[in-house]
């Protein structure tokens, strides 16, 4: 087995932890000695790579999501929004996810990072298919379409957020109907 193989597995079992504990208790009363003892790592080995539980509460919901939010091109707009939706909302009511959100709510500079290298990239896809959707003729070129994912992906967030409530199956349905009915292209009559 290489190192890095070896830093895999053990990184593999540090993220482990980190959602056995989040299962059991609220990120506040995560610690550090906890994960390493879950982990059987000692506590230098998660110091390495995390200077706070923050870093590796982020590094966590990455690996975890690591390809659930891929997009499949073959699929309409709709599908594609209502996939991703879906899988946010499941992603977030994850005690990981929860756990995401609090971090994102009180370390301004991790919140910036994980923009940047998480959602960014994940939005340029976004933006990828809403251009092959405009080529399909499936949706119009001139709408705002960054207040569009916006006004999609805020709701979801919010129902989590304010509520605690996972938004349901019609619930995403609906709000992506909503959303997309005054971007889709009129057909001819």
């Amino acid at each position: 087995m290489t190192q890095d193989e070896k830093t895999s597995r053990r990184q593999d079992c540090i993220f482990q932890a980190v959602i056995e504990a989040l299962s059991e208790y609220e990120y506040y009363q995560l610690t550090i000695e906890d994960i390493a003892a879950r982990a059987g790592v000692g506590k230098s080995t998660i110091y390495r790579w995390w200077k706070h539980k923050s870093e590796l509460v982020l590094d966590t919901f990455r690996a975890h999501t690591a390809s659930i939010f891929d997009l499949d091109l073959a699929k309409t707009l709709e599908d594609n929004l209502i996939q991703q939706l879906t899988r946010l909302a499941q992603a977030l009511n994850h005690p990981v996810g929860r756990a995401l959100l609090v971090v994102m709510a009180n370390h301004r500079e991790l919140a910036g990072n994980f923009f940047h290298d998480f959602l960014l990239p994940r939005r340029e896809q976004m933006h990828a298919l809403l251009q092959q959707s405009i080529e399909r003729g499936e949706i119009r070129s001139d709408y705002p379409f960054d207040l569009m994912l916006d006004t999609l992906y805020g709701p979801i967030h919010y129902k989590i957020i304010f509520f605690n409530r996972m938004p349901d199956d019609a619930y995403i349905r609906a709000l992506v109907s909503l959303v997309l009915q005054p971007v889709r292209m009129q057909a001819s009559h």
